[in-house]
């Protein structure tokens, strides 16, 4: 490659020939002018949609023009000396921040004064310049130990200087001397998996990188790289001469090329500089930028994301289809095949399934389903070959209408959720492929929909399948979730819940209630596809419900016998109860793996627990009395008669919270330490903590506990409050964070000290919120009601989560006198939905108080969003 064509119309954005009239004494500040003139020129034009292929080739060409001055005026044309364009600068296109990188090859002598000159120069035009400096067997050196500085190479252009230097170089690192065609495949491949693993994994990730993620600008280049160095190519379409593009994917990898420089392009003028990652600060401008408007069903936002995941999802399907026909043409030769026939029309190779000819699908469109089936059914089958799916992705037309009411195909996609294996694996496949959404248009509509908020990790479509992947998992793996793990053993037809995962999420988009939406979609599924009258039921049933377990085990005081009671008479019978406890599981991993932790495990469990047994009438004895039979059995009979003596004097609300384990631990450290003040870590999980404190119950000790986890980086997630009938209190604490037994220490010490000590100093702590929820900082609602008697209020706060929310919340009751009677905290992601009791003087809250609570509240939360601007 040599000096870059000027573009139609370059006098627009530069007169080259001003250039030579510069004088020198300041030539360095009007060639800065110059560029920055012409760079506004560019960037004006990019927002009249000018076609972004000649814009940053235009750029290119344009910095080009400067580079070559500056050369010129530091004398270097003088030395013995190459200079080369790499990245994306040699292959002639650069975004308005991108880096402008070059390599300085020299022979015997380096003018070191000179080239620094050069390049400071650069830099003071504004340029971001990266640069290197070697001998071409330094180069070659270098590019013989690393696959990236090869690369580069591959993508080089001479520019100025001594031609033998760069044609020695490149002929020293082309693919006779280093880094064969094999070689270098492999290298690529796993530094793309690399790159993948880094940048999330997934094409969907809530803030995805257009560079460097799966389906980004990455994914285009491997493969113009890859063929560049196995068939001696110099650009994507020499794939189409050569056979292994088809010229329908060359046209969609162009389309998705210029679609993701589009959004490069103004992604850097928003954030006025290089930035590759589509952060929520610029989603909703960037959805402005391209004309996306908010309506009734969606947020503009929403449709952009949804349009930038759809292209991203076939680029990294494109992607990954070429590598695999690169990785069997390049690393398994003929020689190497190994073929398994499976009938006239499929074959295995080398562990891939093969159409054993294209006329397959387009005389007998049901083989596309049938190729899926037969994946899930052959041990011995890996994947799909890349032909094969190409195949697929060129057969989509035939999934018409008459194609979806085909019984045989019909019947073929039940069996795919009714087969024990690799469920997930191949609805995740058809859904990359596009046979999904297209044989199913209520799916294809949330492929790649996006929810702007914190708390869904991912697009729906992808949530979905993680959700149906997350059923399997608890089907086939006892050591994860053990109970649920222990329910699913006993669940007959389990394809009725990898069905209810598939469409628990289908109604979102649309308005109104997703939930309901939904269940009429799985009717119409269950009709459709003649499901027997009880699945078709349960299905409807669990899509509409799908969210109630979760709101009832984390909103709900589940000790309420009210509580367990109208939620039994909703579940009504056991079968429907074990689905739903699956399925909430499930759901609750898959919208974020992050939010499954070991409380809402206990939650869950809880809940299902207290509802079978109520479910089975015969089970209803005392549980009460139950629990501390149970726990009487853990203690040693010398202790017994102390601990009854206890007991006499704790409420029997606790018996039915705590577990016999809890009630036996706590019970024996009170007793071991004559009844003063005791602190007790009752459970350890991988997660965090449970900790009971026992002792005299006194103004603000909550917000002096609360205060206690908080410096130590602990969250509270859950606080019960049990006032004896001696003045004494009993509180239990579920704890996350990281932890060991030095951090415990330290804060059984710490807690022991505020069980000792009243509270003098109330401060104000500051919050803190990361930059992504600065974004969805959320005013708080807050609710005042009667508590569970007269003598209590009851406050219910919900408002966006923050470091500190909990201390300054318990410091502004502290500060009225007001006394805690009980809390229950709950987090939905970047939510928070906490509920207290509270009382002063043993008397419920004056409506004054409240106001004047509300208040202060909110005041924080605005002060932090008023940080935020």
């Amino acid at each position: 490659m040599a000096l870059l064509a000027p573009p139609d119309h370059a006098e627009e954005y530069l007169n080259i020939i001003a250039l030579d009239t510069v004088e020198d004494d300041d030539y360095l500040a009007v060639l800065k002018q110059l560029l920055q003139q012409a760079e506004e020129k560019i960037n004006a034009d990019f927002y009249r949609w000018h076609n972004i292929t000649r814009l940053v080739k235009t750029r290119a060409w344009l910095v080009e023009q400067f580079v070559l001055e500056l050369w010129l005026r530091c004398d270097l044309h003088h030395h013995d000396l190459t200079l080369v364009a790499v990245g994306g600068f040699g292959r002639g296109d650069l975004q308005p921040f991108s880096d402008v990188d070059l390599l300085i090859l020299f022979d015997q002598v380096l003018p070191e004064e000179a080239v620094s000159l050069f390049i400071q120069n650069l830099w003071d035009l504004g340029l971001d310049v990266g640069h290197a400096v070697r001998t071409v067997a330094e180069t070659v050196q270098l590019a013989a130990q690393n696959i990236v500085v090869a690369t580069n190479l591959m993508e080089s252009r001479f520019l100025r200087g001594n031609p033998k230097l760069y044609r020695d170089m490149m002929t020293l690192t082309g693919d006779q001397r280093m880094w064969s065609g094999r070689d270098f495949f492999q290298a690529k491949y796993a530094e793309q998996q690399e790159r993948h693993r880094k940048c999330g994994g997934s094409a969907y990730n809530l803030e995805p990188n257009i560079k460097e993620g799966p389906g980004g600008l990455r994914d285009i280049q491997m493969v113009t790289w890859v063929a560049q160095r196995h068939f001696h190519v110099q650009s994507m379409h020499g794939l189409v001469d050569v056979g292994f593009l088809h010229p329908d994917e060359y046209i969609r990898l162009q389309k998705g090329l210029r679609k993701l420089w589009k959004i490069r392009f103004a992604l850097h003028l928003l954030a006025g500089r290089k930035e590759d990652r589509l952060l929520f600060d610029y989603q909703k401008q960037l959805a402005v930028v391209f004309g996306y408007q908010d309506d009734d069903e969606s947020l503009g936002v929403e449709k952009f994301m949804q349009n930038y995941y759809r292209n991203a999802m076939y680029l990294e399907q494109l992607n990954m289809r070429l590598l695999q026909l690169f990785k069997e043409n390049i690393l398994q030769g003929d020689e190497d095949k190994q073929v398994t026939l499976i009938n006239d029309e499929f074959s295995i190779i080398n562990g891939f399934l093969e159409v054993n000819d294209r006329q397959v699908f387009l005389d007998r469109p049901a083989a596309l389903f049938e190729l899926f089936h037969h994946y899930q059914q052959n041990p011995n089958v890996y994947g799909i070959r890349a032909n094969t799916q190409r195949y697929v992705s060129m057969s989509l037309h035939l999934i018409n209408d008459e194609f979806r009411h085909d019984e045989s195909v019909k019947a073929i996609f039940l069996a795919i959720f009714k087969h024990k294996n690799l469920v997930f694996n191949q609805l995740n496949l058809m859904n990359a492929l596009g046979v999904l959404g297209q044989f199913l248009p209520v799916f294809g509509r949330i492929v790649g929909r996006m929810q702007y908020d914190l708390f869904h990790m991912y697009t729906v479509d992808q949530h979905t399948l993680f959700v149906v992947r997350n059923i399997r998992q608890i089907f086939l793996n006892d050591e994860v979730h053990p109970l649920a793990h222990k329910v699913a053993d006993q669940f007959k037809r389990p394809y009725v819940l990898h069905l209810a995962g598939f469409f628990h999420d289908i109604g979102k988009g649309r308005g109104g209630d997703h939930s309901e939406i939904g269940a009429g979609e799985a009717r119409l599924f269950a009709e459709e596809f003649k499901l027997p009258k009880a699945d078709g039921q349960l299905l409807e049933w669990l899509v509409r419900h799908h969210l109630v377990m979760s709101v009832v085990a984390q909103k709900q005081d589940i000790n309420d016998p009210a509580v367990i009671q109208r939620f039994a008479e909703l579940v009504r019978r056991q079968r429907y109860l074990d689905a739903l406890y699956i399925l909430t599981i499930a759901d609750i991993e898959g919208t974020d793996p992050k939010l499954w932790n070991s409380y809402k495990d206990s939650l869950l469990s809880e809940l299902y627990l207290r509802t079978t047994v109520h479910l089975d009438s015969s089970q209803q004895a005392d549980a009460v009395a139950q629990g501390k039979s149970e726990a009487r059995e853990l203690i040693s009979e010398a202790q017994i008669p102390a601990i009854e003596s206890l007991w006499q004097k704790i409420p029997e609300r606790f018996f039915d919270y705590a577990t016999p384990e809890q009630v036996a631990a706590v019970s024996m450290a009170i007793v071991a330490n004559l009844g003063r003040d005791t602190v007790c870590v009752t459970d350890r999980h991988d997660d965090g903590f449970e900790v009971m404190l026992y002792g005299e119950n006194q103004l603000g000790l909550f917000h002096q506990v609360v205060e206690v986890f908080s410096n130590h980086h602990i969250s509270v997630v859950n606080a019960r409050i049990f006032s004896g009938s001696d003045g004494r209190i009993l509180d239990h604490f579920h704890c996350l964070g990281e932890y060991d037994q030095e951090l415990l220490t330290h804060i059984e010490a710490a807690l022991l000290t505020a069980l000792k000590t009243p509270v003098k100093e109330i401060r104000k702590r500051d919050m803190v919120a990361t930059r992504r929820e600065r974004l969805f900082i959320e005013m708080p609602e807050i609710t005042f009601t009667r508590g569970r008697d007269d003598s209590e209020t009851r406050v219910d706060v919900k408002c966006s989560d923050h470091d500190g929310l909990l201390v300054n919340l318990t410091r502004i009751f502290v500060s009225h006198g007001i006394d805690m009677q009980a809390a229950k905290i709950a987090t939905f992601g970047n939510r928070a939905e906490d509920v207290f009791w509270l009382s002063v003087n043993q008397k419920a809250l004056p409506v004054k108080l409240q106001q004047t609570i509300a208040a202060e509240f909110k005041s924080l939360l605005s002060d932090l969003s008023a940080d935020s601007h």
